[in-house]
């Protein structure tokens, strides 16, 4: 399901973006000669066209994924990373498009996408009697156009918005699967034929195996927008008002207000990057036992990446060692740092009791000097290229707590914190290839 629902909602919508706002302008005669462009073009990239049926204001075709090498390679060129082996799970998928011209004041066309095929590897999977049986029942949705994402193109081709059509659907099988969709809506800006930024809202969605598992996500919103020139200069936030995961005799999660954002520039092939999460609070509870933390934040920071390596570490063989390690050795190529300003918790309540919190920051640097291959046969070769810090703050309580669990009896032995203000401090440093504790040399 998990590969489906990638297929179905996330690269479908990617892949009808694309062809819509490369086809918007002002007059029905304009729009229809550029979608005949566009469709020819996305026939020499691992697409193909098929039923085409035209009128004056309104034409319907079917999108077909035949060549999954060339499909990946259209999505990235396009802004959207797709590797090789997951655009090879989407072969065989088919997509209808139900496209008008200009259908109302705000439009220069509208288009509804919807999957009428299954990709071959999901379709050709079923092997028992209770598959069969589910992929039926999802063929039959397919027919009722149940994933079906609607998009109109404003006049002006500056902008766009849409929804994805509610679901309210059971899966019958040896457990009852109930999927609810509800008001999954998108606005968008569009400039020099490309889409610079895309709000979304989305107010429940959920799934639910009956008396086993539940989870549901309520009010996400989500804000992008472009800041330069290439894909990875960007802007993005997220927030969830709430989000829970429950299981019969399991770990049962709540996560509440969720806030996520996030950036990233390239400057001179070399991309830096932040992300920055706040969430009120996570409720863990098994059974009797509840553990809550509250104020939770969580800051990372990631500068000197070499974008060229980047993007070809999703291209190359996993299994080629020696071109793994020479991409990776041109990932560092200007050394890299890491940071983690902030990692933090104000408070932890285990079983009623309030126990206070506990702080982390971070840093990591790798120098260009390092030699990745080296690695490979002594580990210890990297230290001297290597830099890092750790500084470690806990309140006395969840230092007490953690002193009762024995795989940290042996580390507390080694290594005593330092008492500040109230607190257990831990400073951690590795420098010249020299691990100290506290100032006290470790290694």
């Amino acid at each position: 399901m998990k590969k489906l629902g990638f297929g179905l909602i996330g690269l479908i919508f990617v892949a009808g973006i694309y062809y819509f706002t490369s086809g918007s302008t002002q007059l029905t005669s304009e729009i229809k000669a550029q979608v005949d462009s566009e469709l020819a073009n996305m026939q020499t990239h691992g697409f193909s066209v098929q039923g085409r049926e035209m009128g004056e204001e309104k034409e319907h075709f079917v999108i077909s994924f035949d060549e999954p090498k060339k499909i990946a390679a259209f999505f990235t060129k396009n802004g959207a990373q797709l590797s090789a082996s997951d655009a090879e799970v989407l072969k065989g998928l088919k997509i209808g498009v139900d496209l008008a011209y200009l259908p109302d004041a705000y439009s220069a066309a509208s288009l509804d996408m919807y999957p009428m095929t299954l990709p071959t590897i999901i379709s050709t999977s079923a092997q028992s009697d209770e598959d069969k049986k589910i992929l039926a029942q999802v063929e039959t949705m397919l027919e009722k156009k149940t994933f079906l994402i609607h998009v109109d193109v404003n006049k002006l081709g500056t902008g766009f918005k849409g929804y994805m059509k509610d679901i309210d659907e059971v899966f019958h099988g040896e457990a009852d699967v109930k999927m609810l969709l509800s008001k999954l809506e998108f606005t968008g800006d569009i400039k020099d034929d490309k889409v610079q930024g895309m709000k979304q809202s989305l107010k429940a969605f959920s799934i639910n195996v009956e008396n086993e598992f539940t989870m549901a996500m309520n009010h996400l919103k989500s804000d992008y927008s472009m800041t330069g020139a290439t894909q990875y200069d960007y802007t993005t936030s997220y927030s969830i008002e709430n989000m829970s995961v429950q299981a019969e005799d399991a770990l049962n999660m709540q996560f509440n207000n969720f806030e996520l954002s996030s950036n990233s520039t390239v400057k001179d092939g070399l991309a830096s990057g932040m992300i920055k999460t706040k969430t009120k609070n996570i409720v863990l509870a098994e059974k009797d036992n509840k553990l809550l933390l509250d104020g939770i934040v969580f800051e990372m920071k990631a500068d000197n990446l070499d974008v060229k390596a980047f993007e070809q570490l999703g291209k190359i063989d996993v299994e080629n060692e020696k071109e793994v390690n020479m991409v990776l050795q041109q990932l560092i190529s200007q050394g890299v740092h890491f940071e983690i300003p902030t990692f933090s918790v104000e408070n932890v309540e285990n079983g009623g009791k309030k126990m206070g919190g506990f702080s982390l920051s971070s840093m990591f640097k790798i120098d260009k000097s390092l030699n990745i291959a080296a690695t490979q046969n002594n580990p210890l070769a990297a230290v001297n290229a290597l830099n890092a810090k750790i500084d470690f703050s806990l309140s006395k309580e969840l230092f007490a707590e953690l002193a009762k669990r024995p795989e940290a009896v042996m580390a507390m032995m080694l290594f005593q914190p330092k008492d500040v203000n109230g607190k257990k401090i831990y400073n951690i440093e590795l420098k010249d290839g020299k691990l100290s504790v506290n100032g006290k040399q470790a290694m």
